[in-house]
């Protein structure tokens, strides 16, 4: 299958899901370009909120994955489908840190 091929595949498969993308971006870039402006960095401090609540969602998207992509835990049997769910639920821990730290900085700082 030759490139143009593939990112035709790749392009028909997200093309459902582009309204989603899109929020999920613009749900990462305001709280980023709000803190920025006001003296965020990713080693400010951020709160309990941005400590607590990634590993939550890390632990959440475990089990709902699986029930997003209409299978269940049941169904994931080898190292690969185990490998692609953790690596799926680690990007939603560090997605969920990314979105939530910038919030809990400009939180605090008001505070």
């Amino acid at each position: 299958m030759s490139l143009t091929g593939i990112i035709t595949v790749l392009w028909y498969s997200a093309l459902p899901w582009l309204w989603l993308i899109a929020l999920m971006i613009v749900l990462f870039l305001v709280p980023q370009i709000l803190g920025r402006m006001k003296g965020y960095t990713f080693s400010s401090t951020g709160g309990i909120g941005s400590k607590v609540l990634p590993p939550i969602v890390f632990v959440a998207a475990l089990f709902l994955l699986p029930i997003h992509t209409q299978s269940t835990i049941g169904y994931v049997n080898t190292w690969v489908d185990w490998l692609n769910l953790i690596g799926a639920s680690i990007g939603c821990g560090i997605y969920a840190w990314l979105v939530l730290h910038p919030i809990c900085y400009m939180r605090n700082r008001t505070a």
